[in-house]
């Protein structure tokens, strides 16, 4: 088993497409892994099938919600267009049913089955992790979805055209099994399969996992005082919950999705989000007290002046006044590589924050705004492409001001995106981490008027959230450093942000354009809570439409992109095949959860 647990290990994807050794190739022919007899099945093969649904599962809920929030680039006008049908299909048949390769149910289900006909062996660490992994899974698709088949799910001969169940009750079925997840942890006996791709078979930690994901239950439905008095959770950096990815690039590409995406030989794919650059970085960068110590680790500049926006410049040989002075620098806008910045500012948008952001941002970032469905100019080698964290590529090392020393203003940057830069695509899939459960726990804390005890954990989230970003510059090990934020930076940064948190005010007005008159303390959690969440943003869509916060959050390019998502479409393959499931028309359907708070940015 061990060298069939290798093999399978580095057949680990960055896509939705499995590439095969030899024993996955068998896998893949097991069409339907519950039909195999218990003297068959491979409950080794089962429960990676599942890992790897789950992996790509999760993929797929952050994209979506770090969309709705932000945190990531939304392509797309409108949200009906952006969310419809489609946007689940791949989720669905993965945990349903199964892919081909990939399944979570079903294959759940087998292991149990193999666990009953085979008293002999003790299946209870694969039944651990597999209805874990179940019952997160199927608390999202509610949170994505309302109301799913669950009671008749997975009983063809008896329910072929099952019927959906209520969201609430649902959620009741995924936190009983989420208890029975704990029990399986509890009663295995010593160190669980090697099979085991998140925790390398260590039971206490997947324990600590159940209970940050009932802890996140307790919050989705206001349950606050559990959340706070919530124990044995992930509070180190040591428990995280996420998916760790290679540097191979061939047969199989083990590397992060994003770092694949962005360091090619034709540069990189994909759009940062000017809000989230916007809030992390100061005006002037380095210069300004209030610039995050992560953006380098996020971030990795191609270009040091944006069309339309102003650039840094720092006078070397003193043509200009004494040397070594900064100076600013306007970029003129270019309609070849960034249309908009020879645009008006579109109308609802103008006096408001995002006029200064909705398409061209300062000192070399090059991202793009909430709704941007332009087509894709020339700009591989100037935008903004992921950074070191998570994905694993490049720490952004040049100093803000570009040194000028007389040649052409038009010069490079000195940096860019390339096949194999930086840490090779050795990132993560962040999924729970420590810092996630301080920034939870502050939430629950300031609901309950729990000031003080909010404030802790708002601290520690930042914190955590900072060290564990840091660690990850060791990737880029040959690259210059010395424009990393220092110990003296990073404890100035959370200074200025306790010092702010503590002197906001509970809640604080709207002014005439919906954008707060100052930040009250949720509007500050919500933001550090979404920066640290970047990469693995799974729960930041919950957020928003149980708090209504961030209020800052960038409006829409559009100015009318439809009612804000509180659920999405049902998917297409379900529809189209169980008359019992009835698609909606719009994306207004709440969950049981939703109290149908509005955040002013939605």
């Amino acid at each position: 088993m061990k060298k069939i647990y290798k093999i399978l290990l580095i057949a680990i994807v960055t896509s939705s497409t499995l590439f095969y050794s030899c024993d996955s190739i068998e896998l893949e022919q097991l069409a339907s892994p519950n039909e195999l007899s218990s003297d068959q099945a491979d409950p080794d093969l089962l429960l990676n099938s599942i890992q790897l649904a789950y992996r790509v599962t999760q993929r797929t809920f952050q994209a979506n919600s770090a969309e709705l929030g932000r945190i990531d680039y939304m392509f797309g006008r409108n949200y009906l267009d952006n969310y419809g049908d489609g946007t689940l299909n791949a989720v669905w048949d993965r945990f349903y049913s199964n892919d081909g390769v990939r399944g979570i149910t079903i294959n759940t289900n087998a292991i149990e089955a193999l666990d009953i006909a085979n008293p002999d062996k003790d299946l209870s660490y694969h039944l651990g992790i597999a209805k874990t992994l179940q019952a997160h899974t199927l608390m999202q698709l509610v949170d994505f979805l309302g109301d799913i088949p669950w009671s008749e799910a997975g009983k063809p001969n008896e329910f072929p055209l099952p019927k959906a169940d209520s969201s609430a009750d649902v959620y009741t079925a995924a936190i009983a099994i989420l208890a029975e997840a704990k029990v399986h942890f509890t009663n295995t006996s010593g160190i669980g399969t090697g099979n085991d791709l998140f925790y390398d078979g260590d039971a206490d930690k997947w324990i600590k996992l159940v209970n940050t994901i009932q802890m996140r239950a307790d919050l989705t439905v206001g349950n606050y005082a559990a959340v706070a008095a919530a124990t044995n959770v992930i509070e180190s950096t040591d428990d995280d919950f996420q998916f760790n990815y290679g540097t191979n690039v061939l047969s199989p590409d083990t590397r992060h999705p994003d770092y694949a995406a962005d360091y090619t030989s034709s540069g990189a794919d994909i759009y940062q989000s000017n809000w989230l650059i916007n809030t992390m970085v100061g005006p002037y960068g380095d210069f300004s007290a209030n610039t995050d110590p992560r953006r380098r680790y996020y971030f990795f500049r191609q270009n040091w002046r944006t069309p339309g926006s102003y650039a840094l410049i720092e006078d070397v040989l003193g043509l200009f006044g004494p040397a070594g002075s900064v100076l600013i620098f306007n970029a003129a806008g270019n309609g070849e590589t960034l249309s908009c910045s020879l645009q008006d500012t579109p109308i609802h948008l103008q006096f408001t924050p995002d006029e200064d952001i909705w398409c061209s941002m300062p000192i070399g970032y090059w991202g793009r705004f909430h709704g941007n469905d332009e087509g894709t100019p020339p700009d591989n080698f100037t935008r903004t492409a992921v950074g070191v964290y998570p994905a694993g590529g490049s720490f952004d090392w040049r100093a803000d001001a570009f040194p000028y020393i007389g040649e052409s203003i038009g010069a490079s940057f000195g940096q860019a995106v390339g096949l194999g830069n930086g840490g090779g695509g050795a990132g993560i899939d962040p999924i729970y981490l420590a810092s996630y459960v301080d920034f939870m726990k502050a939430e629950a804390n300031l609901t309950l008027g729990n000031v003080a005890e909010a404030a802790t954990h708002f601290e520690a989230g930042m914190t955590k959230s900072i060290a564990k970003v840091q660690s990850f510059g060791a990737l880029d090990g040959t690259v210059d450093k010395s424009q990393a934020p220092d110990a003296t930076y990073v404890a100035d940064f959370i200074a200025l942000k306790m010092a702010e948190f503590n002197a906001a005010a509970m809640t604080t007005a709207l002014d005439g354009t919906g954008f707060p008159t100052a930040k009250d303390k949720m509007d500050l959690l919500g933001e550090q809570y979404f920066v640290a969440m970047y990469g693995g943003a799974g729960d930041a869509f919950n957020f928003i439409r149980r708090t209504g916060y961030p209020r800052t959050l960038s409006r829409s390019i559009d100015t009318n992109p439809g009612s804000f998502p509180r659920t999405v479409l049902y998917p297409s393959s379900e529809v189209s095949a169980n008359p019992n499931i009835l698609q909606r028309q719009d994306l207004s359907s709440t969950v049981f959860w939703d109290k149908g708070v509005v955040n002013p940015a939605n």
